[in-house]
């Protein structure tokens, strides 16, 4: 796989951020997107999409930053987290999973409902307080056209090839290139450690795109586990953008996602939700 690689696809710089949707002819965008237009019978699959690029990674443990009395920023604890959504009436169940130890990692996201089915993973090193990308897989499967993308990172990252359409990878890769969810991850890291920009440079199959977010606040969230301070961080856009995406980390949960909402060009929001989490295989209990 690593002997030839074909010649590079161009880098974007332009900081546009679009994915192609399953079956609709609009596009979905990266961090939490949802299909404001289209048919009601297309919406559902492409919601469950969305959670896909939507769930900012759960769980990765680090130390408050800001706190002087916590101990000292731990890297990566493996954890399982379980989200719900809705979604026209339809529900949805999404589950995030952190497995490996010392510098092999892998992070695992599935989503299923009656209409369709999701399963993605990525592998990773780690180098200090940066993941490494190493491999990613993506398949779909449900209605629709079925989709497999497949991603190795070579040359300690420097090069992204893509396993399927080799006139697609991409030479000279930037520094701190990620794939569509170790870029998730890192982002939850970067919170943690109290980095700034949070922008991120990611290989999504076709090009290198950038997203960037920042955080906005701190705010207290009533939970199926009770209640938790989290950190509100909000997607970057474009001055005149109508679409918001918000997403509420928790500190006192190792940075698990709690909430994220997601308000579009057309008034409607969306809502994904943690029902369950274990942390190092210790469920997290609600608070009495």
């Amino acid at each position: 796989m690593g002997n030839c690689c074909p010649a590079a696809a161009s880098v974007s710089t332009d900081g546009s951020v679009t994915l192609p949707a399953w079956t609709m002819e609009t596009e979905l965008q990266a961090g939490g997107e949802i299909l404001s237009r289209y048919l009601a019978f297309n919406a559902f699959p492409a919601f469950v999409f969305a959670l896909v690029f939507a769930l900012i990674p759960s769980a990765p443990s680090f130390a408050q930053p800001d706190t002087a009395t916590s101990p000292p920023p731990q890297v990566l604890i493996p954890f399982s987290a379980t989200y719900k959504a809705e979604f026209s009436g339809f529900g949805v169940t999404a589950e995030r999973t952190l497995s490996g130890n010392a510098n092999s990692w892998r992070l695992d996201f599935s989503a299923h409902s009656m209409f369709a089915k999701i399963e993605e993973y990525s592998r990773f090193g780690l180098q200090g307080l940066r993941l490494v990308p190493q491999h990613y897989d993506y398949q779909k499967s449900g209605l629709g056209k079925d989709r497999h993308t497949a991603l190795s990172f070579e040359d300690n990252a420097t090069r992204v090839i893509n396993v399927y359409d080799k006139s697609l990878s991409v030479d000279n890769a930037p520094d701190n290139i990620q794939d569509k969810i170790s870029y998730q991850l890192q982002l939850a890291i970067d919170i943690a450690n109290g980095k700034s920009p949070l922008k991120y440079q990611v290989a999504d199959g076709k090009k290198i795109r950038e997203y960037e977010f920042e955080i906005t606040g701190r705010e207290k969230l009533k939970t199926s586990m009770g209640l938790i301070e989290t950190i509100k961080v909000q997607r970057v856009r474009g001055q005149d953008a109508e679409r918001v995406t918000n997403i509420w980390f928790a500190p006192e949960w190792n940075y698990a996602l709690v909430k994220l909402m997601q308000k579009e060009d057309n008034g409607k929001s969306y809502q994904i939700t943690l029902t369950k989490l274990s942390i190092d295989g210790k469920e997290v209990l609600a608070k009495k």
